[in-house]
């Protein structure tokens, strides 16, 4: 797929864990929301000094919701803590990502480990995060979404002669 980079949201953090957050979809291309799995809500947003924020209960699992606002498909790379939650790999915007269709979501429910399986995100404090403990205590307690549109392809005929039609069927 041929992607365009739009956006990289990124945001600083205290102790506690902190997202850029869609306030709506008519506003941008993805919702992004922080959903608390041991509560069993969405974290509500605070806004701060023109940053947004979300609270989370130490040792609570949670789950990040991207939601494609566009009518194209979008990839999302995710991070948390600073690290790329598909490949595991300090994270940056030209990592591996989510493929989400127009209208579509995916919910990121923890690093993927393997095809089948994640290790689950978790607020907890900054000595036992996940970052803390490989040596990248950098971004701890940021969640990054980078946002890149489909770019239109233009399709070639199978068939075709220099002129642009048709070959004729032999």
């Amino acid at each position: 797929m041929n992607l365009t980079s739009l956006s990289a949201a990124t945001a600083a953090v205290l102790l506690t864990a902190v997202v850029p957050v869609a306030t709506s979809c008519a506003e941008t291309l993805a919702r992004v929301d922080v959903y608390d799995r041991s509560a069993g809500e969405a974290l509500p947003l605070y806004r701060h000094q023109g940053r947004r924020y979300v609270e989370g209960q130490p040792g609570n699992e949670y789950a990040v919701r991207i939601r494609n606002c566009s009518g194209q498909r979008l990839l999302a790379v995710l991070s948390v803590d600073g690290v790329n939650a598909v490949t595991g790999e300090t994270a940056s915007p030209d990592q591996s990502g989510y493929v989400i269709e127009p209208g579509g979501y995916v919910t990121v429910q923890g690093w993927r480990k393997d095809l089948n399986r994640t290790a689950a995100f978790y607020f907890s404090d900054p000595g036992d995060s996940y970052a803390a403990r490989t040596g990248r205590p950098n971004d701890l307690g940021v969640i990054g979404v980078a946002l890149f549109r489909e770019r239109p392809v233009e399709r070639q005929g199978w068939l075709s002669r220099d002129d642009g039609r048709p070959a004729a069927a032999a």
